[in-house]
């Protein structure tokens, strides 16, 4: 294990909702033909801090967000589909969750369909990189669309609610630099630059496996596995190129050194059905 010892959490990998790309944005060699990029949310029950989210996908805000232009390009680029069952609201039901039960979301990075559905928890403490929130505040119109940003999701209150992820115990874990959410090392929030300014990963213990929660630092399993970067299509979403390529390079290592650690994309099929072959 990358951390020994680490308190266990409850936790549900839910799909909520997915767009349709080209394969060949996904990684280099791909085809031109669309295929589904479902978003997954982390849902992590601690028994002492109650509920915590990592991300929350798309929503009925991110249909109300995008119904104009400009925001309606980024809807008509990468068509979404949020079938009823995979609300977030709904599922979280489903589990006895309570939208109020939320006590804070770990934002990986403020990318619309990361973020859809923020608007609906107004009590949740806000957790990201301080980099990645001035970011996405600063950003208005076609230039917000440019870097797949929907100042509508972003609640009013986000700055009054915004928790810097830097503010929490800093935390060596086998060369990553983390941050202990909950004072316990429970939940680590993990340093993964390069897709966004500020973007961040999970890493926590569940069912005696450790998992790290990587957003879009790779968008499929294989990328990781194979240091499989995604096409050059992608590049001008990324942030900073060749960073991202560098912490492909970290999770192919991570991965590669510990055969307990699941990593987990948060667009990644494949990574679902393997939690869900051992939950």
């Amino acid at each position: 294990m990358l951390l020994t010892s680490q308190p266990e959490v409850t936790f549900h990998w839910l799909r909520v909702g997915h767009c349709k790309g080209p394969e060949a944005m996904a990684r280099q060699g791909g085809r031109l033909r669309l295929i589904e990029f479902p978003s997954y949310v982390g849902a992590l029950h601690h028994p002492q801090h109650g509920w915590t989210l990592f991300d929350t996908g798309y929503s009925a805000h991110f249909f109300e967000a995008t119904r104009r232009l400009p925001e309606l390009l980024y809807r008509s680029t990468l068509p979404v589909t949020l079938p009823d069952h995979e609300h977030l609201p709904r599922q979280l039901e489903s589990l006895d969750i309570d939208p109020g039960d939320v006590r804070r979301i770990v934002v990986s990075h403020f990318h619309g369909d990361h973020v859809g559905g923020l608007l609906d928890h107004p009590r949740a403490r806000i957790i990201a990189g301080s980099a990645g929130a001035e970011h996405a505040l600063s950003l208005k119109g076609i230039s917000a669309v440019r870097h797949a940003i929907l100042p509508a999701l972003l609640p009013d209150d986000l700055r009054d609610r915004f928790d810097p992820v830097e503010q929490f115990p800093r935390v060596q874990v086998d060369g990553l630099d983390t941050w202990d959410l909950l004072g316990d090392r429970s939940l680590l929030a993990v340093d993964l630059p390069g897709h966004m300014p500020g973007h961040l990963g999970l890493l926590f213990t569940s069912g005696g496996r450790q998992v790290l929660l990587v957003g879009d630092a790779a968008w499929t399993t294989r990328s990781f596995k194979d240091v499989a970067p995604p096409s050059r299509l992608a590049k001008g979403i990324m942030h900073d190129w060749p960073t991202t390529l560098s912490t492909l390079a970290t999770l192919h290592g991570l991965d590669a050194d510990h055969d307990d650690l699941l990593i987990l994309p948060a667009h990644c099929p494949e990574g679902h059905a393997a939690w869900t072959a051992g939950a």
